[in-house]
């Protein structure tokens, strides 16, 4: 490779958030509530008041963690939405706590994923023992990366 080629496979890093604005949230929206990525569970909108503005009542869940996380915000506000990825991955070993995975798209191997101790987690372990092939989707947003689930490679 010349000095002038480069291979551009990298990610700066940074978090891709777009602005949305409060009014417009339905049901199954991503939106950064507390610093945290988290799905809206249920919105509800009150409707102007004498002295103020109409008001949105979202309860949402941290896909990460699952933890229900609540906000009131004025309807024409605007909330950051996190940039959401599913991706599906093979699964060559497990490494201790964390998984071998094979990126076709990229042609390259992780190795940064830790198993968590939830059912997915366990549902790995045993069909990895069993030695099936196995098929996993990471969940990823800012920065933060979760196995969600879990299924047999029928094409291995």
């Amino acid at each position: 490779m010349s000095d002038n080629e480069y291979e551009d496979k990298g990610d700066s890093g940074a978090l891709r958030l777009t602005n949305v604005q409060t009014g417009h949230l339905k049901k199954g929206s991503y939106v950064i509530i507390k610093n945290r990525p988290t799905k809206v569970d249920s919105i509800s909108t009150s409707k102007p008041g004498k002295h103020g503005s109409a008001k949105c009542h979202i309860i949402a869940n941290d896909i990460f963690t699952g933890k229900k996380v609540e906000e009131i915000s004025p309807s024409q506000a605007s909330m950051q939405a996190p940039e959401v990825k599913r991706n599906e991955y093979q699964v060559n070993d497990i490494d201790g706590d964390f998984l071998v995975l094979w990126d076709e798209v990229d042609s390259c191997q992780i190795e940064h994923i830790r198993i968590g101790e939830d059912p997915v987690g366990q549902k790995i372990k045993e069909m990895h023992e069993s030695g099936l092939a196995i098929l996993v989707t990471i969940l990823s947003a800012m920065g933060e990366e979760k196995v969600i689930e879990v299924k047999e490679d029928t094409k291995a």
